[in-house]
């Protein structure tokens, strides 16, 4: 096989992953270069070397799939613009507090996240993502009080003052049709499950009014691989401090 010809199913192997919805089972190009993927060192360097100079690693691969996370600066790097357009700070903030609470939704406890990921995560509810956030807010206020004001003061300005703007917000309120307003906290958290579900990182089911979505393996092998342990470790910081 030429090289050109070898760079070039690399590079076809590269797109099957960062297609969201792709599955190996379902798309037998798909398949069969994953498979040359797993058995051939010399294919396995030439797609992982084609995928850091595209600012993509490989973080995991095997029969389910192949799994690519950006770097920072990679052109598929996304951005809050990307996902909410003309977003201000404190919407943008309330956002990214939302993706830590899915998260600390789906691995509640720290062992958690050492579980295989290709065990199935129970589904969540957007009431469930909500509780979490609710409840993290009340222990950090329970965690201010009677701390001196120069301490608490120092915590207001980074995670504490985060979780303030996400409690102050009305978690529930209907517009004139009945419809969940835009600006409730419940309509952030659907919008965020909605556009990680069109990421492939979750699946939506309705059953009667309850509406879950599950975390796929994909979803699973990035929080357990990539992000999560940092940022778990950061909130469990915050949360243990209420001892003080």
């Amino acid at each position: 096989m030429s090289d050109d010809n070898e760079l070039y199913i690399a590079g076809r192997l590269i797109q099957w992953a960062l297609r969201p919805h792709a599955r190996p089972t379902a798309e037998s190009e798909y398949r069969e270069l994953l498979d040359r993927y797993l058995e051939q060192l010399q294919f396995r360097d030439a797609v992982r070397a084609i995928a850091s100079g595209l600012g993509l690693q490989v973080i995991d691969a095997n029969l389910l799939g192949v799994v690519l996370v950006p770097t920072e600066d990679s052109i598929f790097a996304a951005k809050s613009s990307d996902y909410r357009p003309a977003a201000n700070a404190e919407e943008r903030l309330i956002d990214g507090l939302i993706q830590v609470a899915i998260i600390a939704t789906i691995y509640p406890r720290a062992h958690d996240l050492e579980e295989d990921s290709a065990i199935a995560r129970p589904p969540i509810t957007v009431e469930d993502v909500e509780e979490t956030l609710r409840n993290i807010c009340d222990r950090l206020e329970d965690a201010s009080r009677g701390l001196p004001d120069t301490v608490a003061n120092d915590r207001a300005t980074g995670l504490y003052e985060a979780w303030r703007v996400y409690r102050e917000k009305a978690s529930a309120k209907t517009t004139d049709n009945a419809r969940v307003s835009p600006a409730t906290t419940r309509r952030a958290i659907e919008r965020s499950l909605e556009f990680l579900q069109q990421q492939g990182c979750f699946t939506h089911s309705s059953h009667g009014s309850r509406e879950e979505y599950r975390p796929t393996w994909r979803y699973q092998v990035m929080i357990q691989e990539w992000s999560a342990t940092h940022i778990y470790n950061i909130v469990r910081s915050q949360l243990d401090s209420s001892s003080i």
